[in-house]
């Protein structure tokens, strides 16, 4: 009897869309409605009149009765049949939905014994499909971490006592050495000490992308730091007769790793040096905020265009077509420092103008994040999240949303709070209805998504440990 039921409402309803579907709902109203009143006017019109008043009030009763449980019954079909082909629609919609946020593991459960439980099966196989791809980057993206963490400690293993030997040598232990032999083997420990260094810059990387990046936090008064800090790096502006200058505000003291805040604005105040013309000045701020503290380092250098600020804290990234390109790196110190910050909450940015010099900013929040997160700074899809925010932006506001997007962008505030921060700006301006701004919301959601991949994380060691790993900080 199921089956044949099946096959009825197989052939009656399974090819109607949403417009079949309209008009069979109003001819389902309209058609008893109009029976049931022309079945009123000739059951009261048909009446002899040669019937008391009594009879002639009992017909009428029945009548309406009979009419009234004819219009229920129809009621009752018509919802049963509409549920019946709404119902499964509303569930595919709300899985597309799910997928759309990145659900992959959403599944449909369809009984219909038509098209739609088939257009179901399909979509589970789909979604199926999805996961399994989805699995399989994961995978990919968590082995090239692995690799990475692995090889440059292997690498970094035989670095110690090759550059042990090599000064040994330089040192004469073993015997006197010509000047020739002094000046090849300088280049040598040069360069050792130079592959080393980017030994210890992939190590950091590691750690950043893998949520190891350890954090000693204790009360600290940043003012102090910074003070040292600069101090630190006078010796290095005296080479090339710059002024290295401090203006510090009342900066609360707060719970913080000193040392990597140090180790930030020494990568920050290097590279202001490095870029700025000798007899120059170069300017390091720290003011007090609401809710974190903002540092800031202007140089009066040689700047950087749009494009280099929009690519200066990628990993391997150099300065092309200027003069300041004549200093080498290997182009992750800013990128060490980008994941320092955010691996904080904070954020780092920067302002220039080609010929007028460069302000790096960065923020520490006054209250620490002892449980950090991966954060993908290598092996990222950065550039293809960009571009896939930026068409959003087009999308929902048009040519103005290039400028905004630009304008975010420089700031480095691309991230999903800032770009949210951003989004209730423009509903609270009523430049964007409430709807446009939650749906705004779900597709910058499904881009992010990527960027929430937990590749690898040791939540059981403490940030305070710092067992078994040397860190080096320079």
């Amino acid at each position: 009897m199921d089956d044949k039921e099946g096959n009825i409402k197989k052939s009656l309803f399974s090819r109607i869309d949403r417009k079949l579907i309209f008009l069979f709902v109003i001819v389902a109203i309209v058609s008893p409605a109009l029976g049931i009143y022309y079945f009123y006017i000739i059951a009261t019109s048909a009446i002899p009149e040669s019937l008391f008043v009594e009879q002639i009030d009992l017909m009428k009763t029945a009548a309406v009765f009979i009419i009234c449980i004819i219009a229920i019954d129809a009621g009752i079909i018509g919802f049963i049949v509409s549920r019946s082909i709404s119902k499964p629609i509303k569930e595919l919609y709300k899985a597309t939905k799910e997928v759309e946020m990145g659900n992959f593991n959403v599944r449909t459960d369809i009984k219909t014994n038509d098209e739609i439980e088939e257009l179901s099966h399909a979509f589970n196989n789909t979604t199926a499909a999805l996961s399994k791809m989805d699995e399989e980057r994961k995978q990919i993206d968590s082995a090239k971490t692995e690799f990475l963490s692995i090889t440059s400690h292997e690498l970094r293993s035989p670095m110690t006592p090759m550059k042990a030997q090599m000064q040994m040598l330089e040192n004469e232990y073993f015997g006197k050495l010509t000047k020739e032999q002094k000046e090849s083997l300088a280049i040598i420990i040069r360069n050792a000490d130079r592959l080393d260094k980017i030994i210890a810059d992939f190590l950091e990387i590691s750690r950043i992308e893998t949520a190891r990046l350890r954090f000693v936090f204790r009360q600290t008064d940043l003012k102090e730091t910074v003070r040292e800090t600069v101090e630190f790096m006078k010796g290095f502006a005296n080479e090339k007769n710059i002024e290295l200058v401090a203006n510090i505000e009342e900066i609360p003291i707060i719970e913080v790793d000193p040392d990597r805040t140090s180790q930030v604005l020494r990568n920050l105040i290097h590279n202001a040096i490095k870029f700025s013309d000798e007899n120059s000045k170069v300017e390091v701020n720290a003011l007090a905020r609401k809710d974190h503290i903002l540092f800031s380092v202007k140089d009066y250098g040689c700047g950087l265009t749009p494009e280099n600020q929009k690519r200066v804290f990628e990993p391997f990234y150099q300065v092309e077509k200027t003069s300041c390109r004549q200093y080498g790196g290997t182009g992750l110190g800013l990128t060490i420092c980008r994941g320092i910050i955010e691996s904080q909450k904070g954020k780092i940015w920067v302002e220039s103008k080609p010929g007028k010099g460069c302000t790096f900013y960065f923020t520490v929040p006054l209250k620490p994040v002892k449980e950090t997160e991966p954060i993908k700074v290598l092996f990222s899809s950065k550039e293809t999240i960009e571009k896939k925010i930026k068409k959003e932006f087009e999308t929902m506001l048009g040519p103005l949303g290039l400028e905004e997007f630009d304008e975010l962008k420089n700031k480095n505030a691309l991230w999903k709070d800032d770009i949210f921060e951003y989004i209730d700006s423009l509903t609270g301006q009523h430049i964007l209805t409430k709807e446009q701004g939650e749906d705004f919301k779900n597709k910058i959601i499904y881009i992010f998504r990527w960027e929430k991949d937990v590749i690898y994380k040791e939540k059981d060691t403490p940030c305070e440990s710092l067992e078994g790993e040397l860190i080096k900080r320079d």
